[in-house]
């Protein structure tokens, strides 16, 4: 099954392995093909690979109100049941880092271990309110979701993958992507996270959490993952080395060492 439903919205997910169960929840304006580099390895390591499209991305419904991390991380409290499954390893990148910081925080034993990766503590800042206010401007054009992506690529990827074949790839797979990307969606996810605020709730987190900060991430800075990590009791820190915000994509064989080693440790 390729769907789950939950409410009057639809989900579109990929699930894939027989081990442990591993949630991966991507970035905005992304799917869950940003995943791609891990799935493979992930599932030959002996995981349960599990990847839905947040709502208003990829192949999942269209949003039609202004939706939260904290909405996004109750949805996948049902849709973890819907598959059977009390608790998972949680991987997460970006705005998928908020959503997996709402579910350790609200539904802390549902996450067996936690992965956050570039993301963010709060976006109740006036330069996050500026930056949300920008992508909604842009976004709001004839052609915003193509707009949006090319003018953020290299900050995604850095200039050094961008110019691989790789990189290439990548480019015409997401803009393709983008184009058919229903911005309203992504405006009304713009909307939602103006409230986001996760800085008084971190010390409810019980999983033992891998914090990862990309070297040269310019969305979001080492210092942010570094203050996350701080306020998590079982936080471990690290930085992976290269460019760009996605850096699953743009260094995924660090980001495959780190999630390795964190993962390995208590397992059988």
């Amino acid at each position: 099954m390729a769907f789950f439903y939950h409410g009057r919205d639809r989900y579109y997910y990929f699930d894939i392995g027989t081990g442990e169960p591993v949630l991966f929840l991507h970035g905005l304006c992304n799917s869950g093909r940003a995943w791609v580099p891990q799935i493979a390895d992930m599932v030959d390591q002996g995981y349960r690979v599990i990847i839905p499209d947040l709502l208003g991305h990829g192949a999942s419904s269209l949003l039609d109100r202004e939706f939260t991390p904290k909405d996004q991380a109750q949805a996948m409290m049902a849709f973890l049941e819907y598959l059977g499954l009390k608790s998972a390893i949680v991987v997460a990148l970006s705005l998928g880092g908020t959503v997996a910081l709402e579910i350790a925080t609200n539904y802390p034993a549902t996450v067996e271990k936690l992965v956050v990766a570039g993301s963010f503590l709060t976006m109740a800042t006036s330069d996050r309110q500026q930056m949300l206010n920008r992508w909604i401007e842009t976004l709001r054009q004839e052609n915003g979701g193509i707009a949006r992506f090319e003018s953020g690529w290299l900050g995604l990827v850095g200039q050094k993958f961008a110019k691989t074949a790789s990189g290439i790839a990548y480019y015409q797979a997401w803009q393709a992507q983008a184009a058919i990307q229903d911005t309203q969606s992504l405006i009304q996810w713009c909307e939602g996270m103006k409230r986001y605020d996760i800085r008084p709730n971190l010390e409810k987190v019980t999983a033992a959490s891998l914090i990862l900060a990309g070297e040269k991430d310019s969305m979001s800075p080492i210092k942010e993952s570094q203050e996350i990590a701080s306020l998590i009791k079982s936080a471990t820190f690290k930085v992976v080395a290269g460019e760009g915000h996605v850096f699953n994509v743009s260094s995924a064989s660090e980001f495959k060492n780190c999630l390795h080693d964190f993962l390995k440790r208590g397992r059988s």
